[in-house]
């Protein structure tokens, strides 16, 4: 028996999104861009998951805009939210450990000429708002946050962060990636967050799909052009299977009401049978995500013990999937010591996770501490 504790990578995919794309794909194969009665069809079906999808946000249907990925996404917020305001500013402020979906677009940016101020987080994986607020200025285009840490957890408010930073500047876009906290940490979309970037595969939907809500009346300027598709922010043809797997993933996760005191018991029993291996350190905040754990066992390789470990039936992770088992730029960031960041473990739970599976995991976990030499 497999135990997959690696959720924050991708979900497994939930039989009725399956289902429901298959159907789909059967029904309406048509361009819901073409005139005639099947293709009308088609456009309805986009337009349904388009406005439960919107549910899922808290926001209006006309505020949802379809993309490829939440890689795709937080590409076209920060790109055209920087681009579509660069002729009165060129500073932008992000926390210096963001999903490389966002730092490398951060990257291309400042070979642009835009000045990227980068607030780093504290040894404990928290970040401080004040760290923002107090960079933002008459020439800020750009603040982005993530939501929630896809490597440790860590919460940012970032509708109090938005609030803080328009009060300096009205002008100034605020970007949240929120993959990692679509339907499990709320957000109010309240006005003062842009554009807020989200993905299906991180709850049981699809890969290949994301979305990306943008404020009503919000100028993004398009970096992707084509047949004008998506009110011409994002041009190419609609993957209306996708979409109608989002949002069946949507209503499945908004119609789970145990889902977070489940995942919230996973984690305390996990984390208790953590600690009781000796030399086990926590990176996660102590306030951090219930959907994500960070430890670390000094004088181990993450790799030799997530092999170990995928031996004995447990599949975690060393750190975020696109960063290919290189170290982590979260905990690098964090400025942790060189011990801590080569024996980092990440442990991710979903609504599939049951709490009775933990003490297999922390079984298992012991196990390879006893078996695994250090170096």
């Amino acid at each position: 028996m497999v135990i997959y504790l690696d959720n924050a990578a991708t979900t497994s995919v939930d039989n009725q999104v399956i289902e429901t794309m298959v159907r789909v794909m059967q029904e309406h194969s048509e361009n819901p861009s073409g005139l005639y009665a099947p293709a009308i069809a088609t456009k309805q079906v986009m337009d349904k998951a388009r406005g439960i999808v919107a549910k899922g946000l808290g926001c209006s249907s006309n505020e949802v805009f379809f993309t490829a990925s939440g890689t795709e996404a937080n590409n076209l917020a920060i790109l055209g939210a920087a681009r579509g305001r660069k002729a009165w500013g060129n500073e932008i402020i992000a926390s210096g450990f963001e999903h490389p979906s966002v730092e490398e677009c951060l990257k291309a940016l400042e070979e642009e000429g835009f000045l990227v101020h980068r607030v780093m987080p504290d040894a404990d994986g928290s970040l401080s708002l004040d760290g923002f607020i107090e960079k933002v200025n008459g020439k800020t285009v750009l603040v982005t946050c993530m939501r929630v840490n896809n490597e440790v957890g860590t919460l940012t408010d970032c509708v109090a962060l938005a609030k803080a930073g328009k009060a300096i500047n009205r002008r100034t876009a605020v970007h949240v990636d929120g993959v990692q906290a679509f339907m499990k940490h709320p957000t109010v979309l309240d006005g003062s967050i842009d554009t807020f970037a989200v993905s299906a595969h991180k709850i049981h939907g699809p890969k290949g799909i994301g979305a990306l809500y943008v404020r009503k009346g919000f100028h993004l300027k398009t970096v992707q052009y084509g047949g004008g598709q998506e009110q011409g922010l994002r041009s190419g043809t609609e993957n209306v299977p996708g979409m109608a797997g989002f949002a069946k993933a949507v209503e499945i996760a908004r119609g789970d009401r145990e889902m977070l005191s489940r995942v919230e018991e996973c984690k305390k029993v996990l984390l208790e049978g953590l600690l009781s291996i000796p030399g086990c350190v926590v990176n996660s905040p102590e306030e951090g995500s219930s959907f994500l754990l960070n430890v670390s066992f000094p004088g181990y390789r993450s790799e030799t013990l997530l092999h170990a470990l995928e031996q004995k039936g447990v599949l975690v992770s060393s750190g975020s999937a696109c960063g290919h088992g290189e170290r982590s730029h979260t905990l690098v960031a964090m400025n942790l010591p060189d011990a801590r960041i080569d024996s980092a473990l990440r442990f991710s739970f979903s609504s599939d996770t049951r709490v009775e599976e933990m003490p297999q995991v922390v079984e298992a976990m012991q196990a390879v501490i006893q078996q695994t030499e250090r170096t």
